[in-house]
């Protein structure tokens, strides 16, 4: 099997932090990702078998998004995906999004519901899921990312949920990114927090609590998300940590670390990044 022997982003050496799940740090932007190179059948079989087997916590979660859409109940997406889809799209100034790793349809189903004037395409990769979308009559493509550059138009806002994590080639996708977007044109996201594993003092050597490889293939603080674009050409990067942890009343450990959010000793589990194209 195929590894990486330098960053997958910016070419520069890297250090083994993660034995286990043989996860590498880039010396220069602080990139940390598997260093395993996956084929495209192993990630068909492993996304195959998240969307699509019974009592898969991705099943579940499509499964309970699609009743909601097909219900016509009240979208909920998540406080800062709200806020960030309020400041970036639905501001009255962008006329054009491109979600990649679109899923069933949430996001997209809540744009058109807020400003159906938007023109919005998502791209996803699973199959049930797109056929998901696709009955909610969403404008949607079965596909990776590589499709992007099969794409004729530009967009004002290139957007992803929790998916930038799971791509294997990072430096195309960005790549690609800023190709498809307009001047001035932004990229928004979330990803996992990798520095939560510091909220787990007596953590088992080598835990990153989140989905192993090859489902998350990239791992995502602060700092390298924002040293990560800033290399491929965007500029104005902004980074942001989910303060509070999730709530759960019924658990001791949501009120310690509810405490612990107050006194900015507490890594939230997500992070949200904005960053601007920078035009050549």
């Amino acid at each position: 099997m195929s590894v990486y022997k330098t960053c997958k982003v910016c070419n520069s050496s890297i250090k083994l932090i993660n034995e286990k799940y043989n996860l590498g740090q880039c010396d220069n932007c602080k990139l940390i990702f598997c260093l395993t190179i996956f084929s495209q059948d192993e990630f068909i079989k492993v996304y195959d078998d998240l969307y699509n087997k019974n009592n898969t916590h991705y099943k579940l979660h499509s499964v309970v998004q699609y009743n909601m859409l097909l219900e016509n109940r009240k979208i909920k997406i998540g406080f800062h995906r709200a806020k960030l889809l309020k400041k970036h799209v639905l501001n009255k100034k962008c006329n054009s999004v491109l979600e990649v790793g679109s899923g069933v349809g949430l996001i997209g189903s809540y744009i058109r519901k807020h400003n159906d004037k938007i023109n919005y395409l998502g791209i996803e990769i699973d199959k049930e899921a797109f056929d998901k979308s696709q009955s909610l009559k969403l404008n949607t493509i079965n596909g990776d990312f590589t499709v992007m550059d099969n794409i004729e138009e530009t967009f004002d806002v290139i957007m992803l949920w929790e998916v930038l994590e799971h791509l294997q080639d990072l430096d195309l996708f960005i790549k690609l990114a800023h190709k498809k977007l307009n001047s001035g044109g932004k990229i928004i996201l979330s990803v996992p927090n990798y520095d939560k594993i510091y909220n787990y003092p007596n953590r088992e050597k080598d835990a990153i609590f989140q989905d192993l490889p090859p489902i998350h293939l990239n791992f995502f603080t602060k700092e390298n998300i924002i040293n990560v674009f800033k290399f491929n050409q965007f500029k104005d990067c902004k980074a942001t940590i989910k303060k509070f942890p999730y709530i759960n009343l019924k658990k001791i450990g949501f009120y310690q670390d509810f405490i612990k959010s107050f006194l900015n000793k507490y890594n939230g589990s997500t992070v949200y990044f904005v960053g601007k194209k920078q035009d050549n």
